[in-house]
């Protein structure tokens, strides 16, 4: 398959559908796991108490996707949602303990696709890939 040498955004565009296409085949087929809930996982993994909407802001995703995976997790027992007791408004998520072993099983195969993703570029081209990217987010969230 060949490489658009587009712009270097609708290249982003590319690498972001093809990054989609990578973990949806093995993951989902593999463990069941829709990309949004494994996105949900990794979240409250890194940072339990995570409402939806902010994991839908960190994700950039859509807030119905999230909502339909933050339900059907929990319906399988693996997020628990509480009222936030500081903001009645807000649920904070945790993963319960269904939850964590499921993030457990997932990650292996997650972290060996996200070097099998870069493994092709050195860690400086990575950094400043990084780096990159995050002033192009910074500056879309800017701009919205």
């Amino acid at each position: 398959m060949t490489v658009s040498k587009d712009t270097p955004l609708s290249l982003v565009h590319v690498l972001s559908n093809r990054i989609d296409r990578a973990f949806y085949g093995e993951i989902e087929t593999q463990f069941g796991v829709t990309l949004t809930e494994w996105r949900i996982l990794l979240s409250l993994r890194s940072e339990p108490g995570l409402s939806a909407a902010e994991i839908t802001n960190r994700w950039a995703m859509e807030k119905m996707s999230v909502n339909r995976a933050v339900q059907h997790l929990e319906e399988q027992g693996a997020i628990m949602r509480r009222r936030d007791p500081a903001d009645a408004r807000r649920f904070q998520l945790t993963l319960t303990t269904k939850g964590q072993k499921q993030h457990a099983k997932v990650w292996p195969t997650a972290s060996k696709r996200y070097a099998e993703l870069t493994d092709t570029i050195t860690k400086n081209e990575k950094d400043i890939l990084v780096s990159t990217l995050q002033k192009i987010i910074r500056r879309a969230d800017q701009l919205r």
